[in-house]
């Protein structure tokens, strides 16, 4: 049994299931760097895991086998959990075997052999470009707090900003005078995204007078976006924001912090963008992760396939013969 270091394993003691799985999850945090988005998700999925495991006898990493492993994806099935769930839920469980195996609390990880085939799931609701304007004009403009509202919007949409990279923006990720913005994101990888014209509009309003206004006479804060009180917005507080704008603008209350991110990837690839460009621009390390959202832009790829497929490409038609041939040899 080997240990990280790649030693011969010392022996690790009965150490209880549960107890694994908290210096798992300390794990990605301090080693893996992971999100604390993404190590809760890790948490509650593997909490369901030893809640299930636990009562039926595997109380320590040895009891551990396929045959358990796939009872419970089975439960977890039967419970109603979709595909895309357990597909997610699969991948923890093997993660955390790659980890047992790792720290030498078992030989080979019984997980591994756990297969789950993603189902398609829902396509992002995206709103339409019309309703966007609506809704990025549905902010005042002459207050601090409209002023900020019209930037954060602006930002979500724009620059295609996850909720996570909103409230996280410092004034050190901002440059201004390259027009572009310093992201922060999903494993702690840094994008560079271009800030269009109207975003830098309002960002400028905003950090000019809206911004000050807020913080008044308190100290300096790094943090862009700031409460009534000069503290750092919660994701709470943007979900809370656009269910206001939204009704103001009379739209469909279903759209959420993220709908803005799937129209910013929609609306580029609708109005032709390169599909790597957006995948850069949105962050994801997986192409195929972007490409869900050539499913929402039709009409760009109608037109693609109008202009470039060679049994579809408008061609000047050869005008017909009309000539009435002599079929009898007479002149």
């Amino acid at each position: 049994m080997t240990t990280r270091g790649g030693s011969r394993s010392r022996s690790v003691g009965a150490v209880a299931l549960d107890t694994w799985v908290d210096r798992f999850l300390a794990f990605l945090s301090a080693e893996r760097g992971l999100s604390d988005n993404t190590i809760r998700a890790y948490a509650r999925d593997l909490g369901r895991f030893t809640t299930w495991v636990i009562p039926v006898g595997v109380c320590e990493p040895q009891a551990l086998t396929l045959a358990v492993c796939r009872r419970f994806l089975i439960a977890e099935s039967q419970r109603g959990l979709g595909t895309r769930s357990q597909a997610r839920l699969t991948a923890a469980l093997r993660s955390f075997g790659r980890y047992l195996v790792a720290e030498g609390a078992l030989e080979t990880s019984p997980m591994s052999e756990l297969r789950v085939r993603p189902g398609p799931g829902p396509l992002p609701h995206a709103p339409g470009v019309e309703d966007m304007r609506m809704l990025l004009d549905a902010p005042p403009n002459d207050t601090p707090l409209g002023r900020r509202d019209r930037a954060i919007l602006e930002l979500l949409y724009g620059v295609g900003l996850r909720v996570s990279e909103l409230v996280g923006l410092r004034d050190v990720n901002l440059d201004l005078d390259a027009n572009c913005v310093r992201i922060v994101g999903k494993g702690n990888r840094e994008r560079i995204v271009p800030i269009g014209r109207p975003a830098r509009e309002r960002l400028d309003d905003y950090m000019q007078l809206g911004r000050p206004t807020l913080l008044g006479q308190r100290r300096q804060r790094p943090e862009v976006f700031l409460s009534r009180q000069a503290a750092p917005l919660s994701r709470q507080m943007i979900w809370k924001l656009l269910k206001k704008y939204l009704r103001i603008a009379g739209l469909d209350a279903r759209v959420s912090p993220h709908s803005l991110r799937h129209a910013f990837a929609t609306h580029l690839l609708d109005g032709g963008a390169d599909l790597r460009a957006v995948q850069t621009m949105l962050g994801h390390v997986d192409i195929g992760t972007t490409q869900i959202y050539t499913h929402v832009a039709p009409r760009r790829l109608r037109e693609v396939h109008r202009r470039f497929h060679p049994r579809d490409t408008v061609r000047p038609l050869r005008p017909r013969d009309t000539t009435v041939r002599n079929t009898h040899g007479k002149p």
